[in-house]
């Protein structure tokens, strides 16, 4: 098998290697074909990669771009921006005057007690005064497949994807599609029951 060959499966036409670098001066190592790589401004990423240079404008975040190995930054991107237009409505139908204002945070590193470091996606509702809820997508770097759902302060669930699952355990998914929509029906329906107060953070 040829070593410079495009990691797409199946495919077995040379590949170039992916430009990501990370804050360690890592690079990515994947190498893909010109039908399999991602541009983004001039330069071509891996899929997950590619998502991140493009999540943060191709400019480097606070803390540096994230570790090539780690799925944490990438993953809460991921989640977030699928999760992005239900938080939106969710929070303009508390709000259906627009006397409040939807703030929308990009992905970003926040550090957790103890200085582990944990990539955010948040969203806040204000009034004039102060924060009347927050939403965030959170996924520690020392546990880069478990996503954790917060409203408030408070974590209301978490969980590991279930393809991320089934690769760490070598099987496979009747349909990949359906199960990622699942896991964001989820997550969503959660944070919706606890915004709107129809059911109680849970106890831990």
């Amino acid at each position: 098998m040829r070593n410079d060959r495009c990691m797409a499966d199946g495919c077995e036409i040379p590949g170039v290697r992916c430009n990501y670098t990370d804050r360690h001066s890592r690079p990515c190592t994947t190498r893909w074909c010109a039908r399999h790589w991602v541009t983004v401004g001039r330069s071509q990423y891996c899929r997950r990669h590619a998502n991140l240079v493009e999540d943060f404008a191709g400019f480097a975040p606070a803390g540096g771009w994230p570790d090539v190995d780690n799925r944490a930054a990438s993953l809460a991107a991921w989640v977030g921006r699928q999760l992005d237009p239900v938080v939106n409505e969710l929070f303009t139908s508390l709000s259906p005057d627009g006397e409040m204002q939807l703030v929308n945070d990009p992905v970003h590193l926040v550090l957790a007690p103890g200085g582990a470091r944990r990539w955010q996606r948040s969203w806040k509702l204000l009034d004039h005064a102060s924060v009347v809820n927050r939403v965030a997508i959170e996924v520690d770097e020392s546990n880069d497949a478990d996503v954790l759902a917060r409203v408030d302060t408070e974590l209301i669930g978490h969980g590991v994807p279930p393809w991320i699952e089934h690769r760490h355990l070598g099987t496979s998914l009747q349909s990949d599609t359906a199960a990622r929509r699942e896991f964001l029906d989820s997550i969503a329906r959660s944070i919706e029951l606890v915004v709107t107060k129809q059911e109680m953070v849970p106890l831990h």
